[in-house]
């Protein structure tokens, strides 16, 4: 049941929530298509829209934080990670929060005016072997001069179809020819439906151990190890 408040806009949510899938994420598929030279909708295909999927958009309001808080969480709102899906669509907005990490450490994401942030999730990496990596990401304190500010985010998390198998993609001569590193193979890789549910079900609950590296807690799901970045 959607709130009372939201129900007018309902169409307009709908709307929105077609561009993401048909306009941009079916445009995202196409380009990693043409870089894996597979056939056209090959991973689209993967995401239909009627099929039963876990997708779905988000808006996200962060409100500014006590300094309790902030001492608490060591100014960390959200702690580093991959997402479950296969593509994440963020639609830059002003205050910033949102942190990627990269070899040199953590970046800060800079607005764009009408820009997306683009990530991969699991899923991407799964179906590629490791070619395309998941994006880690995380989401800290603002920089002091936007900390009295809300912080709205609007995301639109798209996931493969529930019975979407979880191994390396076929007929792909890039993938066959790169030292790639899959997590499963074959017979033994989950469905995208059993992967969603084992992450879910494990988020909150289970024990993270300390990893051997600095700034890292491990948890295994499914026989893989889901890292989370401080």
């Amino acid at each position: 049941m959607h709130p009372e408040a939201l129900r007018p806009f309902l169409p307009d949510v709908r709307a929105f929530v077609h561009h993401n899938h048909y306009n941009i994420l079916h445009e995202i598929c196409r380009l990693m298509e043409l870089s894996l030279e597979l056939p056209e909708d090959t991973l689209f295909k993967l995401h239909d829209f009627d099929t039963t999927a876990g997708t779905y958009l988000r808006f996200m309001k962060y409100f500014p934080r006590s300094e309790e808080e902030e001492v608490k969480t060591k100014n960390v709102w959200m702690k580093g990670h991959k997402d479950v899906g296969s593509i994440t669509l963020l639609w830059s907005q002003p205050v910033a929060a949102l942190q990627i990490q990269t070899k040199e450490g953590w970046r800060w994401v800079k607005h764009i005016d009408n820009a997306l942030v683009v990530n991969a999730g699991d899923s991407v990496e799964f179906l590629t072997g490791g070619f395309y990596k998941g994006t880690i990401h995380r989401v800290v304190q603002p920089p002091i001069d936007q900390r009295g500010y809300t912080r709205l985010g609007m995301i639109y998390f798209a996931y493969l179809n529930d019975n979407a198998t979880l191994a390396p993609l076929k007929g792909s001569p890039v993938l066959e020819s790169a030292e790639t590193e899959p997590k499963y193979e074959g017979d033994e890789a989950p469905t995208m439906e059993a992967w969603r549910v084992a992450r879910v079900t494990a988020y909150g609950v289970s024990k993270l151990q300390k990893s051997k590296e600095p700034g890292i807690e491990e948890e295994v799901v499914n026989g893989i190890i889901v890292k989370h970045y401080s």
